[in-house]
């Protein structure tokens, strides 16, 4: 039976309670444990979704119910989904489980989301630590999708595919995280390959996730959600020095750059980013 006709039958919503949290129960595929997303709409005509994904088989209905992210997909005209999948620690370890998305899991996500809307909506995804290895794969798996990305720490990663379609994407890392140097690599791979990437260095932040570094994220969002054309109309910057990058070092150094959506956003991250 192809995936889309099971999920219309085994496919289980509940209320969580009375705040409008449904919880979706999806039907397994091979490498997962549990299948579940929770979906919260706070506007009658999202023009996206948001999807939070907590860390190695964390539970993204917690994170739908924080009220800033509520306020923030309130403001914005966003439905709130967020990740519950469960894979063993083992099998991910060796290249399987619901990290992978073009290995079923992202399929299971999309047909989740589309059935819970009735639409097939753009996607803005951030993820952290687990929820950062999903993230940056599924826009990799399917970037006709995503408007936009962010991936939070994690300890490693998939090399980034060349190809002509690649959304905006943030790589964030604490400067005590043991998941630095291959969270910076990751995204200096991605820039090599010329995505329009931007690498966000937290200070004094080990494997938890910032505030300041969050707030980033969703300004990060909003800028995503208000530009519109190519990404040459953002801001290109410097990461080590912290500056707007010159057209040359664009071209000729490129892992040494990374794109703002909007050039309003320079000096928040100037304020928060520690090359």
């Amino acid at each position: 039976m192809k995936l889309a006709t099971a999920l219309t039958f085994i496919l289980a919503v509940g209320l969580s309670r009375a705040d409008g949290i449904k919880e979706i129960s999806l039907p397994l595929v091979p490498g997962l444990q549990r299948a579940d997303i929770y979906v919260l709409q706070l506007t009658e005509h999202p023009v996206a979704v948001l999807v939070l994904s907590p860390g190695f088989n964390g539970d993204g209905k917690q994170w739908i119910e924080n009220r800033v992210w509520q306020q923030f997909a309130e403001q914005r005209n966003l439905a709130l989904v967020g990740l519950s999948f469960a894979s063993d620690g083992n099998l991910l370890q060796k290249g399987q489980g619901y990290y992978y998305p073009s290995q079923g899991s992202g399929q299971l996500l999309l047909d989740g989301i589309d059935q819970a809307f009735h639409q097939s909506l753009p996607l803005l995804l951030y993820g952290f630590s687990g929820g950062a290895h999903f993230t940056s794969g599924f826009a990799t798996w399917k970037p006709e999708r995503v408007l936009g990305w962010c991936a939070y720490s994690a300890e490693w990663w998939e090399k980034p595919a060349a190809g002509d379609s690649s959304p905006p994407g943030l790589v964030i890392c604490g400067d005590e995280d043991e998941r630095y140097g291959a969270s910076l690599l990751y995204f200096k791979q991605g820039r090599a390959l010329g995505k329009p990437w931007l690498w966000l260095s937290v200070a004094q932040n080990g494997h938890s996730i910032a505030t300041p570094a969050e707030n980033f994220v969703r300004d990060y969002f909003a800028a995503l959600l208000d530009s519109e054309g190519p990404t040459n109309r953002g801001q290109w910057v410097d990461i080590d020095l912290k500056t707007k990058a010159e057209p040359a070092l664009i071209a000729d150094q490129p892992t040494l750059t990374g794109w703002l959506p909007q050039t309003s956003l320079l000096s928040d991250w100037q304020a928060i980013h520690r090359p």
